[in-house]
């Protein structure tokens, strides 16, 4: 394969980006398109590596995500991310496939050892490699992390063993500041009914990753309390919307309808709806709205949605439990189903789910580079 080849397959992969971001704003997306698309990436990551050689003469022209597939070493590695400020989502997919290739542990020990890169880059870059590394636990010596807030999104991805160093190590720290011991706090009460969850703080507020595995724990009144906070600021409105769908709870089911036209946030709520109400949801659309890529621009049929939606709901609320995922009442073996066979935000809610029915399965993030099924 040729210079003029190798560039054209480069195209190609840009191109898959692009379709793998639209996946996401797309209510109708699921795992097996994301995991299709994914595998077929895998192989032209693959033939990168085939020809290393003639890429990296290059260097300076290729673009970040081609030079973290190239890299062959954690050190190589390293160097690419430390004079970056922040990383797109295209580097964050080649990361996460090195992570699958190579020694992801090793990478993850190295960002935390050597504090080459910013605290928030740092926490995501630990969370996005963490994702797509299955041998976690015992690869880590936490003992000489002295700030921890960079790495609370990376402990609560996963629990496990690893995890149990973090807490028997910092909840016996006397410089542990509160905020911290109560986001571990946190992380060892997924799964345990008799816990108490900890008060809302503004570190937790400020975390999105940690709120999505609050509200899957949270009863009714503690979700209530979380929606009223978070909506005391308008840039968190469609984050809301998605909160409501994430804590499953019906009775957000009428105010979700009422969303449908409102303009920008159209799109979450009909979002929010399908998430919570699976086909259901799908049987009362107009058949315009059916597998629409962009809902909100559909607004005449989104009004007759809502009229209908309103009328069936009031019918139909009490044919559903207190608590709901894709239409379904939330139990091990639904949203099992549920990750086999719904779009990705059910998914992800399902991946959270999931996670709070078993404290020893760790989190499989549902963006992560998916070639394989549920960890």
């Amino acid at each position: 394969m040729d210079v003029h080849s190798l560039l054209l397959l480069t195209s190609q992969v840009e191109t898959y980006f692009q379709q793998r971001e639209r996946c996401f704003d797309n209510c109708w997306s699921t795992q097996l398109q994301l995991k299709q698309l994914d595998q077929q990436a895998a192989n032209w990551f693959y033939l990168f590596t085939q020809y290393r050689s003639i890429l990296k003469i290059q260097h300076n022209d290729n673009p970040l995500w081609l030079n973290l597939l190239l890299s062959e070493t954690v050190a190589e590695t390293v160097q690419l991310l430390e004079n970056q400020n922040d990383i797109n989502n295209s580097a964050l997919v080649s990361l996460q496939w090195w992570a699958q290739q190579h020694n992801g542990a090793a990478l993850i020990s190295a960002l935390i050892s050597l504090e080459t890169t910013k605290p928030e880059l740092t926490k995501q870059l630990l969370c996005v490699i963490g994702s797509a590394t299955s041998t976690i636990n015992d690869q880590f010596n936490f003992l000489h992390v002295i700030n921890i807030k960079p790495c609370i999104n990376f402990i609560n991805q996963h629990l496990g063993r690893a995890s149990q160093i973090w807490f028997s190590h910092f909840m016996n720290d006397e410089n542990t500041d509160d905020d911290n011991k109560k986001l571990l706090e946190l992380t060892l009460c997924r799964g345990n009914s008799a816990a108490k969850l900890p008060a809302l703080n503004s570190t937790l507020l400020a975390d999105k990753c940690l709120l999505k595995q609050y509200v899957v724990q949270a009863d009714s009144k503690l979700v209530n309390t979380l929606i009223n906070e978070l909506s005391k600021h308008n840039d968190n409105a469609k984050f809301v919307l998605s909160m409501m769908a994430f804590s499953g709870y019906k009775q957000f089911v009428p105010w979700l309808i009422q969303m449908l036209t409102a303009g920008f946030l159209s799109h979450a709520a009909f979002a929010a709806l399908h998430t919570l109400l699976g086909t259901e949801f799908e049987r009362q659309l107009p058949d315009g709205l059916y597998g629409e890529f962009e809902p909100e621009s559909q607004v005449e049929l989104l009004v007759a949605l809502k009229q209908t939606l309103t009328a069936w709901w009031e019918v139909h609320s009490d044919d559903f439990p207190e608590q709901v995922l894709a239409g379904k009442a939330i139990n091990e073996s639904n949203i099992t189903s549920v990750w086999q066979l719904g779009n990705i935000f059910q998914c992800e809610v399902a991946a959270y789910r999931y996670w709070c029915l078993k404290v020893e399965h760790r989190l499989t993030d549902a963006r992560g580079f998916n070639t394989r099924g549920l960890l």
